[in-house]
C-alpha cells in the first residue's frame, strides 16, 4: 500500500460499486470505505451500511500506471478530482486510518439462542437468550416472565454472556 499513489475518484450517481469494480478489473486498487447507518424500517431499528463518502472512492495505483489516463473513460466514474490541471493525492496515511477504523468495528459478542444474564434494570440478574442486534448499541433479547416469552430491547453493554 505504501508503493501506490492513491487519487480521488467522483463516480456518477450511484454507481460506486460498478466503478470500483471496473477500476479493480483494470488493475486498480480500489478502497471504498462503508460505515454502520442505524435506520427504522417498518417500525424496526436496524443497523445498514452506507457508503462513508458517496459518490467518491479512493484508487490506489503505482507510480507509472497507465491507468490513470483510462479512469475518466471507465464505466462508472464521473472523472478525476482535480485541484487544476493536477489530480488530488491522497495521502496514505488517510487511507490507512480510515482502513483501521473500518476493521476496528467489533464483531459480533453474542450469538443467536446465546444465555445472556442482564446486568442492570429492572431485570438485573435475569438470564435471557440473545436473539438479534438491533442497532450497534441495542440487541433484543427473549426473556420468560411468568411462563411467557417477552422481547426486551437493551443497551449491549448491560449484557454479558451467562
Amino acid at each position: 500500500m505504501d508503493d501506490l499513489y492513491w487519487y480521488l475518484v467522483q463516480t456518477k450517481p450511484r454507481q460506486e460499486l460498478k466503478a470500483a469494480a471496473n477500476l479493480e478489473a483494470q488493475g486498480g486498487e480500489v478502497f471504498l470505505p462503508f460505515a454502520p447507518r442505524e435506520t427504522i424500517r417498518q417500525g424496526r431499528l436496524k443497523l445498514k451500511e452506507e457508503l462513508l463518502f458517496p459518490g467518491y472512492l479512493f484508487l490506489g495505483l503505482p507510480a507509472a500506471s497507465s491507468l490513470l489516463s483510462k479512469v475518466r473513460s471507465t464505466y462508472g466514474v464521473n472523472q478525476l478530482v482535480r485541484f487544476g490541471a493536477e489530480p488530488v493525492i491522497v495521502r496514505p496515511q488517510l487511507i490507512a486510518d480510515l482502513r483501521s477504523r473500518q476493521q476496528a468495528e467489533q464483531p459480533p459478542l453474542h450469538d443467536k439462542g446465546q444465555a445472556v444474564r442482564l446486568l442492570s434494570g429492572p431485570f438485573k440478574d435475569y438470564e435471557a437468550i440473545f436473539d438479534t442486534y438491533e442497532s450497534d448499541r441495542r440487541a433484543m433479547l427473549l426473556l420468560t416472565i411468568l411462563g411467557q416469552q417477552v422481547e426486551l430491547i437493551v443497551a449491549l453493554d448491560e449484557i454479558q454472556a451467562a
